[in-house]
C-alpha cells in the first residue's frame, strides 16, 4: 500500500468517525428533549425579566411550556428551489441548555446559530438564561438544513417566547443572528423571497444591503445540425430591486439589527 493508498484511507476513517460522532449527539438531543417533555409535562410557572425587552427588572410568570413559531426560508439541497418552513421555540424551566430537534437533519453551524440565537434573545429580553432550557425544532420541506441563515428567525421566537408574545404568521425572514444584534448576509435571497411570496407572506425581511440581488438567469439556444438538434444551455447575471419585483404582491423590507426585527415581527 503506497502513501496515497494510506492517506485515503486514514480520511474515509476520519469522515466515517465524524459523521458517527454528529448522529450519536443528535440522538443523544432527542433523548434529552424526550425527558424534558415528559418531566416538565406537569411544570406550574416559569419566570422571566421583561416582557417588554425594556429592562424594567419585574419577573411575571409565564406558563411553563410557553412556546412562539416563526416562518423561515431555505433553500432544498437536492433542487435549489426556495422553500417555506417554521422554527418552534419552547422554553421551559432548566440550567440553560439549548437543545435542537429537527426534521430534517440539521448541520453543526446552523446548531451554533441557535444557540446564538438564544443568547442573543436572552440579552434582549434581559432574561437570565441559565434558568431556562431552550428546544428548538424546524419543521421544513428540504432535505438537509445547513448554514446560519435562520438564526434571525430563530432568536425572533425566542424573544417572542420569552416575552409571552407572538410572532406574525404572514411575515418571513432570512439573516444571521450575530452576537452583538445585527443581523448577517445570507446567500438565495432571490429563491427565498419567491418561496415567501409563493406561501402568502404579506411581508418578507432579509439583511441590509440584500433588497436587490442578482440572479442568474436560465438561457436556451437552439442549434440544428441535419437532424438533430442541439441545445446550448448557459445563465447571464440579471440584477434585481426586489422591492420592485414584489411590488403589489409583497412588502420587501431590510433589517439590521435585532430591534428591526422585532418591531416587524413580533405583536
Amino acid at each position: 500500500m503506497d502513501k496515497r493508498d494510506i492517506a485515503i484511507s486514514v480520511l474515509s476513517i476520519l469522515l466515517i468517525l465524524t459523521v458517527a460522532s454528529s448522529f450519536i449527539t443528535y440522538h443523544y438531543q432527542q433523548c434529552i428533549i424526550k425527558h424534558l417533555l415528559a418531566s416538565n409535562a406537569d411544570s406550574s410557572q416559569l419566570q422571566h425579566t421583561s416582557t417588554t425587552g425594556t429592562g424594567t427588572g419585574t419577573q411575571p410568570h409565564i406558563s411553563a411550556e410557553h412556546i412562539a413559531t416563526a416562518n423561515i426560508v431555505a433553500v432544498r439541497s437536492d433542487t435549489g428551489k426556495g422553500v417555506l418552513g417554521k422554527v418552534r421555540v419552547e422554553v421551559k424551566e432548566g440550567s440553560g441548555r439549548v437543545l435542537v430537534s429537527t426534521n430534517p437533519f440539521i448541520e453543526p453551524d446552523t446548531q451554533e446559530s441557535a444557540r446564538t440565537a438564544v443568547e442573543v434573545a436572552a440579552s434582549y429580553t434581559h432574561s437570565d438564561m441559565s434558568s431556562y432550557d431552550f428546544i428548538i425544532s424546524f419543521d421544513i420541506n428540504g432535505t438537509l438544513i445547513g448554514g446560519p441563515s435562520a438564526g434571525a428567525a430563530i432568536t425572533a421566537a425566542t424573544i417572542a417566547a420569552l416575552d409571552g408574545r407572538k410572532v406574525r404568521e404572514d411575515v418571513a425572514i432570512t439573516g444571521t443572528i450575530e452576537r452583538d444584534g445585527s443581523i448577517g448576509r445570507i446567500g438565495a435571497v432571490y429563491e427565498k423571497a419567491l418561496a415567501a411570496e409563493r406561501n402568502g407572506m404579506s411581508l418578507f425581511l432579509v439583511p441590509d444591503g440584500q433588497s436587490e440581488v442578482v440572479f442568474w438567469e436560465r438561457k436556451e439556444v437552439e442549434r440544428h445540425i441535419g437532424p438533430f438538434t442541439f441545445i446550448n444551455v448557459y445563465y447571464e447575471p440579471r440584477r434585481i430591486d426586489l422591492k420592485e419585483y414584489m411590488k403589489g404582491k409583497m412588502d420587501v423590507k431590510e433589517v439590521s439589527t435585532i430591534y428591526d426585527v422585532v418591531k416587524y415581527m413580533i405583536v
